[in-house]
């Protein structure tokens, strides 16, 4: 892991470990049509984690594409083999983690139009 890589990974370390989360409570509506309501939040957020998770998928797919074609140049205009092994296959690191916090709202926001209530305990 050269120096970079290691400067990286410890202001990572660093950024989530004084990061403040969040805890949430959610108690259901009260109604029947409520209830429904809620469970039509949860569908659509459903939808959108799959939405999210695909499109995580389709940029890492796209990064490692990108990687590769760096690669191919790289070795293409070497002009030895000790060239070719200063060419890193992996340039840039690909992350694959999707980020549901839209879903995860939009859900709160509809969960409480239809009469639930979401309790927000910050954790610090």
């Amino acid at each position: 892991m050269n120096f970079k890589h290691l400067f990286l990974c410890c202001i990572a370390i660093f950024w989530i470990s004084s990061c403040t989360t969040y805890r949430y409570e959610y108690i259901a509506p009260a109604t029947e049509t409520g209830k429904t309501c809620a469970m039509q939040c949860m569908t659509t957020k459903q939808v959108c984690y799959n939405a999210m998770g695909q499109q995580a998928q389709n940029n890492t797919n796209i990064c490692h594409q990108q990687n590769n074609y760096s690669y191919q140049v790289c070795v293409n205009r070497a002009q030895s083999h000790d060239d070719v092994k200063k060419c890193n296959p992996n340039p840039q690191y690909c992350p694959s983690n999707p980020n549901y916090w839209q879903c995860d709202e939009s859900y709160r926001q509809c969960f409480a139009t239809c009469g639930g209530t979401v309790n927000v305990y910050k954790n610090e």
